[in-house]
């Protein structure tokens, strides 16, 4: 069950930020709805990156983190 938790921005980008388990999220991009990756905010972040690089990704998992949108 995704459980909305919020956006964050990165790089001018929006991105809205959802549970799907304990420490599982995942992150769409607004602007075309597109799901760009998961994360995992346990105590070692991880990252998929699917319709974005990782780089990028990790940025969201951490503004996620860094904001509590992620718990």
């Amino acid at each position: 069950m995704k459980v909305p938790k919020g956006m964050v921005q990165v790089m001018g980008t929006t991105y809205r930020i959802a549970r799907l388990m304990p420490e599982l999220y995942e992150a769409v991009r607004i602007t075309d709805d597109m799901l760009v990756g998961l994360f995992h905010a346990g105590p070692k972040l991880e990252i998929i990156a699917r319709a974005t690089d990782e780089q990028i990704m990790t940025q969201i998992a951490q503004a996620a983190i860094r904001q509590a949108k992620a718990d």
